[in-house]
């Protein structure tokens, strides 16, 4: 995956934390832009938002965060 070789169990938590909050703010600014009500449908959006960011962060590292910016440039 990389030169550094497989993440431990420590780094993994570190990317899946900071991911999750990351997406978990993405997420809520966007579900907020488009529905009006904080629903569950919002909270589930937000929450889904979340733990993908984490997982992707968590399984792609560097390469995710450093690819971030060309994804939410149509946001």
């Amino acid at each position: 995956m990389s030169e550094y070789g497989e993440p431990d169990a420590s780094e993994k938590r570190v990317r899946f934390g900071c991911g999750f909050v990351f997406g978990g703010i993405i997420g809520f600014f966007f579900a907020l832009r488009e529905i009006a009500a904080f629903t569950g449908t919002f909270w589930a959006f937000v929450a889904g938002i979340a733990v993908l960011f984490g997982f992707l962060a968590m399984r792609y590292g560097d390469e995710f965060w450093h690819s971030l910016p060309d994804w939410l440039r149509w946001w």
